[in-house]
C-alpha cells in the first residue's frame, strides 16, 4: 500500500457566494463572528428539480442551442459553447440565490475522441474534464457546478484532431446560497454500502435481470448494506428527501441488446423518455444519480427498458431536511472550477499504476480545515465531489475501482468498471476518514486513475 499526500491551492465558491483560495498547510486565522455557521442559512443547501433538459446541440429549440459542437486543435484551444443555466429547468434566474448547479452532460455520437471541460463562463477551463468519450460513443455525467458571467456556463470539447460532438444538458437540481429565504436539504455522506444488486439472492430471490420495460421497487429509507453489513446505512426517517447513489448496469447477458435504466422516484404511469444508464450489448457501466425520494413507501424505482440486464446500486449520501441553521454537517461549497487533485499519470504523483487487489491512500490532512472565506476557516469538510476516471488499463480483462475512507471496510461497492483501451469517467461522492484520508481499490490489472475536485461537503 502506497500513501501520497496531496498539496496545492483551491479556489473555491463559498456558502456565503464569495470567492475565496484555500492554500494547503498555510496558517489561517480563528473564525469571526461575521462568517460564523449561524448566518449560513439556506447555504450549501440542495434543492432538487424534477430532471428536465436545458440544453440541446441537436434541437435549435433548447436554449438557442447552436448545432453540434466543433473542436479544434488549432492554437490548443477547443470547440466551446456557453450554456444559460439561471432561470430555466427551475433554477433561479437571481445569481445571488443559486451556489451551485447538479447538471447532468452527455456528449452525444462524437467524431473522435476525446475529453470535456465545464467551466463557469469567464473563468478558465483548467486542465480538468468531467467526462471521456471515445468517437461514437454516448457518455454521460452528473456534475456540480458554479455558474459564471451571464448565468452561464462554458462546455469544451478537446479532441487530438479536428472533429464535432453533440451536447445536452439536463438539470437535476441546484444548491442555495445563504441569502435564498427557503431551506433545502443537506447532503449526508456515507461509506460505500451494497443496498441491491439483481444478481444477489439476499436482494433478490429469484437473481434474474430486470426484464424489458421492468421496474424494480429498491428501499432507501431505512435501507440496509451488504458486505459490509450496515443496519441502517440510510435512516429511516420522513427528512430524507433524497438519495445519492452510484447504480451500475450489468448488460452481459447471453444475447444482450443495446438498452438504458432509470432511476425514478416514482412508479412510471408511462413511457420513460429519461435515463441515467445507456447501456450497449454487453457493457457494464454506473453512473451516480441524485433522485428524490417522495413516496410513502421511502423507496425508488429502477426501470429498464430493453432486454434483460441486472443492476446493483450502492449508496454513498443521503439529502436530510429540516436541520438546524446554525450548524455546518451536510453544507456543499463549490470550487469556482473543478480542480484536479490527483493523476497517477503524472510524475509529479509517481506515475504509477495501481496493481490488482490493490489500495493506496490518499491523504488531505492539509487541505480540511484549511478552507477559508475571507481569510477565515469555514469549517473542516466530511466528503469530497469529483469526477473519477479510470484510465490505461494493462489487463485483457476487465476491472472495477472503488474510492471510500481511508479509515473502513473496503466494501462490495464500486464507482468505475474499466475495460482495456477504455477511458471511463463517473462523479463521485467520497467521505473522508478520520485521518482525512481515502482510499483506492482496483480489482483487476494495472490502472492509471485521476479525481478532478468540483465541490466538498462541510463537517461540523
Amino acid at each position: 500500500m502506497r500513501d501520497r499526500t496531496r498539496r496545492g491551492a483551491w479556489a473555491i465558491g463559498a456558502v456565503l457566494a464569495s470567492l475565496v483560495t484555500v492554500s494547503v498547510g498555510t496558517s489561517v486565522g480563528p473564525i469571526t463572528a461575521a462568517h460564523a455557521a449561524t448566518g449560513l442559512g439556506a447555504g450549501g443547501e440542495y434543492h432538487p428539480l424534477a430532471p428536465i433538459r436545458i440544453y440541446d446541440t441537436r434541437a435549435p429549440g433548447i436554449n438557442t442551442a447552436p448545432g453540434a459542437i466543433t473542436t479544434s486543435i488549432a492554437g490548443g484551444t477547443g470547440g466551446t459553447a456557453d450554456v444559460m443555466v439561471l432561470g430555466l429547468g427551475g433554477v433561479p434566474a437571481d445569481a445571488s440565490s443559486v451556489l451551485a448547479v447538479a447538471v447532468s452532460i452527455t456528449v452525444v455520437n462524437p467524431s473522435r475522441q476525446g475529453y470535456l471541460q465545464v467551466s463557469p463562463t469567464g473563468s478558465a477551463a483548467g486542465t480538468s474534464s468531467v467526462l471521456n468519450y471515445e468517437a461514437g460513443q454516448n457518455v454521460p455525467n452528473l456534475s456540480v457546478l458554479t455558474v459564471g458571467t451571464g448565468g452561464k456556463i462554458t462546455v469544451k470539447l478537446v479532441t487530438t484532431a479536428p472533429g464535432t460532438a453533440d451536447v445536452l444538458v439536463d438539470v437535476f437540481g441546484w444548491f442555495s446560497t445563504s441569502s435564498f429565504a427557503t431551506s433545502g436539504a443537506r447532503l449526508i455522506p456515507v461509506a460505500p454500502g451494497r443496498i441491491y444488486d439483481s444478481r444477489d439472492a439476499a436482494f433478490n430471490p429469484s437473481t434474474a435481470p430486470l426484464g424489458q420495460r421492468t421496474t424494480v421497487k429498491v428501499p432507501i429509507r431505512g435501507a440496509d448494506a451488504l458486505n459490509p453489513n450496515v443496519t441502517d446505512i440510510v435512516p429511516n426517517s420522513p427528512d430524507v428527501v433524497g438519495v445519492v447513489l452510484n447504480v451500475t448496469g450489468i448488460n452481459d447477458q447471453a444475447g444482450s441488446v443495446g438498452t438504458f435504466v432509470s432511476v425514478l422516484p416514482e412508479d412510471p404511469s408511462g413511457d420513460v423518455t429519461t435515463s441515467n444508464l445507456n447501456l450497449a450489448a454487453g457493457q457494464v457501466k454506473a453512473n451516480l444519480v441524485i433522485v428524490p425520494v417522495t413516496n410513502a413507501d421511502g423507496a425508488i424505482r429502477i426501470y429498464n427498458n430493453t432486454g434483460n440486464t441486472h443492476v446493483a446500486v450502492d449508496v454513498v449520501g443521503y439529502m436530510l431536511a429540516n436541520q438546524d441553521p446554525s450548524t455546518r454537517l451536510g453544507r456543499v461549497v463549490p470550487l469556482t472550477a473543478p480542480f484536479r487533485a490527483f493523476d497517477t499519470r503524472d510524475p509529479n504523483f509517481g506515475n504509477v499504476q495501481l496493481g490488482p487487489a490493490q489500495a493506496e491512500t490518499w491523504s488531505f490532512s492539509q487541505f480540511v480545515g484549511s478552507v477559508t472565506l475571507a481569510g477565515t476557516p469555514v469549517g473542516n469538510q466530511i466528503a469530497l465531489i469529483g469526477n473519477l476516471t479510470g484510465t490505461g488499463l494493462t489487463s485483457t480483462g476487465a476491472t472495477y475501482f472503488t474510492l471510500y475512507p481511508d479509515d473502513a471496510t473496503k466494501p462490495n461497492a464500486s464507482n468505475i468498471n474499466v475495460t482495456q483501451g477504455a477511458n471511463v469517467p463517473n462523479m463521485a461522492v467520497v467521505k473522508l476518514g478520520a485521518d482525512d484520508g481515502i482510499k483506492a481499490y482496483n480489482n483487476g490489472g494495472y490502472i492509471h486513475y485521476l479525481f478532478d475536485v468540483s465541490a466538498v461537503v462541510l463537517d461540523n
